[in-house]
């Protein structure tokens, strides 16, 4: 059974993958202001910050990842494909952190590091929707709303 920080990881995870599901290719390109990241590149940094705390406080942990490189403009399924492949490698840092009682290089404890994860992408989302709204490009509410519903099933794997 995954402990209770780990479920909370998974559920954040998932909303990330539903929301980038929900997106036209053409919505990819869309940022809030000129010289900022588009909202591929929010996603792309998502990722990429991830894997600079696994390098950081659980190095065994990266495997094969790879970020992606500065200016990068990955597509869908290429965000997909990194949001998924590093979701485990985390999961498994919170799990062994919390096990231990600590997190490497962190100064606080492993519910404390759920929670910087968490708002940190949850402030990229919010910065992807911001840039989206801006362009013109209005998601349905179901997708808007759809993002809080934390508990329900979905099939995005």
């Amino acid at each position: 059974m995954e402990s209770q920080l780990v479920e909370a990881w998974r559920m954040s995870n998932e909303v990330n993958l539903y929301l980038l599901d929900q997106l036209p290719d053409d919505f990819l390109e869309d940022r809030y202001a000129a010289r900022t990241r588009t909202v591929a590149a929010q996603f792309a940094h998502m990722h990429n910050v991830r894997l600079r705390w696994l390098k950081h406080a659980a190095p065994q942990l990266i495997g094969e990842l790879q970020s992606f490189p500065r200016g990068a403009q990955p597509g869908k399924a290429e965000l997909k494909e990194a949001l998924q492949a590093s979701e485990g490698p985390v999961a498994q840092f919170l799990e062994e952190s919390e096990a231990a009682g600590k997190v490497e290089k962190w100064n606080g404890s492993p519910a404390t590091m759920l929670g910087y994860l968490i708002a940190h992408e949850a402030h990229h989302r919010g910065l992807a929707m911001v840039a989206m709204r801006i362009f013109g490009h209005k998601l349905p509410n179901e997708v808007v709303y759809g993002q809080w519903q934390w508990g329900k099933k979905r099939s995005l794997r």
